[in-house]
């Protein structure tokens, strides 16, 4: 099935910006849902396979937008940290404004949309569905159940040097975060509950973690799942998947982990919402 792709901007304020994507095939259906595909923590709407994993959702009938976060980092590049001062800023709070502001713009257009969010992205999208109406269902890949993992001795350090480096260990870049990131995030722990969060959104939720994920435990998906209604939740665990479902950047084919969520998550939509 041929699919149509475009580009646009959402400007969230006078220095801000949302830089997105949408994916959709060329004979959608009254039936057809639309997505919203949030990246991770150091990730963006053209890394690795994303593209091509939106795009094969797309080909099964559905309408997807993907989206770089306003702080995210990366900027007109589309695909490096060409705003580093951005990304060394970047709080929940920034990406779940962006996110409530996206759903409201003319190219989504619909009143139930599902969100797909990858790590810190799931984080994102549990937040923005308990506050609003428009979210219908939530899926997260590999996504944490608390955003700050670190020790209290990691904490000290960040504040006595006033920042933390970030290492993208791809390329070896160095990146920072702010010291009022980890003060954003100690004030609002309360709001950046995601499993509250899911709780008290009340849509159905379909937790997906790679068996073998070596950056947040796969344990994290029960406990994402812990106070949502059971006939809401299902969780899925990827036998020997790491983080990124075998993708990696730049792309280069198919990975078999992916093809799996691909399938879980086309199954688990037209369970929910047969077509």
């Amino acid at each position: 099935m041929s699919i149509n792709s475009k580009s646009f901007e959402v400007p969230i304020d006078e220095e801000r910006v949302v830089r997105a994507s949408v994916d959709e095939s060329m004979n959608p259906t009254s039936r057809s849902k639309v997505i919203v595909f949030i990246p991770g923590f150091k990730g963006f709407k053209d890394w690795g396979g994303w593209p091509w994993f939106c795009g094969e959702l797309a080909k099964a009938g559905h309408r997807v937008l993907r989206l770089n976060p306003s702080m995210c980092g990366v900027g007109p590049s589309l695909d490096s940290f060409d705003e580093p001062d951005r990304f060394a800023q970047q709080t929940l709070g920034h990406d779940v404004e962006d996110l409530e502001t996206f759903l409201l713009r003319p190219e989504v257009d619909s009143d139930e949309v599902i969100l797909l969010g990858h790590s810190r992205g799931g984080i994102v999208a549990a937040l923005t569905a308990a506050a609003s109406s428009q979210v219908a269902g939530v899926i997260t890949m590999g996504t944490p159940d608390a955003l700050l993992r670190l020790s209290d001795e990691e904490m000290e350090e960040w504040r006595s040097r006033g920042k933390r480096e970030v290492v993208n260990a791809r390329t070896g870049e160095v990146l920072y975060q702010h010291l009022a990131v980890l003060e954003d995030y100690l004030d609002q722990q309360e709001f950046y509950n995601a499993p509250e969060a899911l709780a008290k959104a009340a849509v159905p939720v379909l937790a997906i973690h790679g068996e073998a994920d070596p950056s947040v435990e796969s344990s994290c998906a029960t406990k994402l799942l812990e106070d949502v209604d059971s006939d809401l939740a299902r969780k899925v665990l990827i036998s020997g998947a790491g983080h990124t479902f075998g993708m990696v950047h730049p792309f280069s084919n198919p990975s078999p982990h992916a093809e799996q969520v691909l399938e879980v998550i086309t199954d688990w939509l037209q369970e929910k919402w047969p077509r």
